[in-house]
């Protein structure tokens, strides 16, 4: 049977190199928590409260993660293949060198998410769907968004220098202020 830790408070918790797959986080209370190294692949986030929390190195491929808030985290080189994050959060969130490519069998769907101010410098989000996002004032410096589906997103004030945008579907997007440089 799966670990349920569905509405827990786990405010402040330590979890460095634990193994969680498929476990439940749904509504869970995260925030301050430390993932760093763990594996989570195939877990439910849904909802899940995990602002300020730490994810260095941490495996969430595959994740369930629509509604979740991680506002504030830092997640840096995670893994986030194949995650559905639909309406997610990551305000002012460090995702340097973050793997949000799709998944063998899932695609990785970001649509709706909320990325102001979050750092996704390195970033791996080829492919990856991005319909509607909002990616205000992010830092995209380097980024891989080939093939990416930027859909109706708002990439207003974003730093798109040295991006790789072939493929890139931005029909629709808010490019004002935007930082384009080298992109291409």
């Amino acid at each position: 049977m799966d670990l349920d830790l569905s509405d827990c408070d786990l405010r402040g918790s330590c979890f460095k190199e634990a193994r969680f797959g498929r476990a439940r986080f749904r509504a869970a209370r995260l925030e301050g928590c430390r993932f760093q190294q763990a594996l989570l692949w195939g877990a439910d986030l849904s909802s899940a409260q995990a602002s300020d929390s730490l994810w260095h190195e941490a495996d969430l491929s595959g994740s369930r993660l629509q509604e979740a808030d991680f506002s504030g985290a830092l997640l840096h080189r995670a893994c986030l293949r194949g995650v559905v994050a639909a309406g997610s959060r990551w305000r002012n969130t460090r995702l340097v060198e973050a793997d949000f490519r799709s998944g063998l069998d899932q695609l990785t769907d970001l649509g709706r998410a909320d990325f102001q101010g979050a750092d996704l410098s390195f970033a791996l989000l080829q492919g990856a769907q991005l319909h509607g996002a909002d990616l205000r004032g992010a830092c995209l410096y380097g980024t891989d968004l080939r093939n990416a589906d930027l859909q109706e997103a708002d990439l207003r004030g974003c730093d798109l220098r040295d991006c790789s945008l072939d493929g890139t579907c931005l029909e629709g997007a808010r490019l004002d202020r935007a930082e384009l440089g080298d992109a291409g």
